[in-house]
Formats: C-alpha cells, structure tokens, sequence
C-alpha cells in the first residue's frame, strides 16, 4: 500500500512540475559571445516553447540603438527574427522582451561582435 502511495505522489509531482513550466531561450543569432565575420542584417530569438515577442532592440557600443523591423508578434511562435540594416564593426547587445501563453514575462540579453 505504501509503494503504491509513493508511486502516486511522484506520478503527482512529476505532472504539476511540467505545468507550472516557463519557455526557455533555445538559441539565438548571432549566438551569445560571437564574433560575427560576415555581414549580418538581422537577430534572431528561438525558444522552447510558443511565446510572444513584444520588444526587440539592437544596442550599438555607442548605446545608441540600431532599426530593428519585426512584428510585435500577435500569435505565440518559436522563431523571431528582426531585420537591421548592415552592421559595421563593433559590439552588440540584443535586448528582448517576451511572454508566455500563461501571462509570465520574460526578458534577456545575448551580445555579439561583428568585425
């Protein structure tokens, strides 16, 4: 009786933890730390699980921020890409802001060198 009591909390836990679950920055491009060597003309953001961008800015080593043209996304997605004009040299920071299909907010950084 008591096995099967054990069996049934795990079984239990094991079901809210994946409820209660947040998306996870999956990859980016560039990729955290790069040092880009071919001219890029966009960031791109790639989670695990569907959300919805709200904010992408590009922030040159001047601190002044670069165009970015993306669509603040309507629908939750994996994929966001925005599009910049031609990069020249130097460093990078990306900021992004996004939310999940359960309301929790999500922001981060990734930055890059394009030489």
């Amino acid at each position: 009786m008591k096995k099967i009591q054990k069996l049934i909390a795990i079984g239990a836990l094991t079901a809210s933890s994946s409820v209660f679950a947040h998306a996870m920055m999956e990859s980016t491009f560039p990729q955290d730390g790069a040092m880009v060597m071919e001219p890029t003309r966009h960031v791109e953001v790639n989670f695990d699980m569907p959300m919805k961008l709200i904010n992408l800015k590009v922030i040159g080593a001047d601190g002044r921020p670069i165009a970015v043209d993306y669509e603040r996304a309507k629908e939750a997605g994996t994929h966001f890409k925005g599009m910049t004009p031609v990069l020249v040299p130097g460093n990078y920071t990306v900021h992004w802001k996004a939310v999940g299909d359960d309301g929790h907010m999500m922001d981060g950084t990734f930055g890059f060198m394009q030489h």
